[in-house]
């Protein structure tokens, strides 16, 4: 059975990440086994990733392949800056020693991953690959958006707003492509508006960390069923894994 983990990193290791576990086939098979937001420790995550059996992808929000040369951040930036979905440049944080996705793709490799998304794109099923997403790119593409949802920034009413749009378009997706994961009682509760329109304080920023966790490890699923509509850009100094722009027709 595949299983499928998606991961919103925390730069800071005392700040809450995002944690989600998939697995299944199919869409009539794909369950959600995990949903939550909480403080881990990079060992501690990476052991219990590596007890999984056969087939898994993680798909996480955080550099998992850095050089001084990585530029991914810049195309990023010529590709999605018109929906103002740039990605913020790692370097600063490396530097100050927040590192969290790359002691996280080190300890990984140890244990049998692969940080090289190239087989997995190819249609590879059977791997054990970490891969880095960006969960605005995610949005732009598969919700076809003119512009990136704002629930990251801004005042509270504007951040509970771009919540129940980004709980909104979630919901479709997986109505649309895997109907099970409702059965699971965090999903359910992740993707009610009353949850967003009751989230303040830390819960608004939980509530972020869920929803990113929960679209990073779709996505991961997503490429492992159809790599043929998802692309590195970048390459093995620092990349990111993005759905491929539809084509007009």
């Amino acid at each position: 059975m595949p299983t499928f983990i998606g991961l919103d990193l925390a730069w800071s290791p005392n700040k809450e990440s995002g944690i989600c576990w998939l697995t299944g086939h199919s869409s009539e098979s794909l369950k959600c086994e995990r949903l939550t937001a909480q403080v881990s420790d990079m060992a501690a995550v990476a052991e219990e990733i590596e007890r999984v059996e056969g087939s898994v992808v993680v798909a996480i929000d955080a550099p998992v392949l850095y050089s001084p040369e990585r530029s991914v951040e810049r195309e990023i930036g010529r590709r999605f800056g018109k929906f103002k979905a740039s990605a913020h440049s790692p370097h600063p944080h490396v530097r100050a020693g927040r590192r969290a996705g790359i002691d996280l793709g080190e300890a990984l490799v140890r244990r049998g991953f692969t940080l090289d998304p190239a087989r997995l794109l190819c249609g590879d099923r059977t791997g054990r690959t970490a891969i880095e997403v960006f969960p605005h790119t995610i949005h732009v593409r598969l919700f076809d958006l003119t512009e990136r949802i704002l629930y990251k920034k801004g005042r509270v009413a504007q951040k509970r707003a771009g919540l129940l749009q980004y709980q909104g378009y979630l919901r479709g997706l997986i109505e649309a492509q895997a109907p099970n994961l409702f059965e699971h009682p965090d999903v359910d509760r992740a993707l009610g508006p009353a949850t967003a329109r009751a989230a303040r304080g830390k819960g608004i920023k939980r509530l972020d960390d869920t929803l990113d966790g929960l679209t990073c490890a779709l996505a991961g699923w997503l490429i492992w069923k159809q790599p043929e509509r998802w692309e590195m850009i970048g390459d093995l100094n620092g990349y990111i894994v993005a759905p491929r722009e539809a084509q007009a027709g």
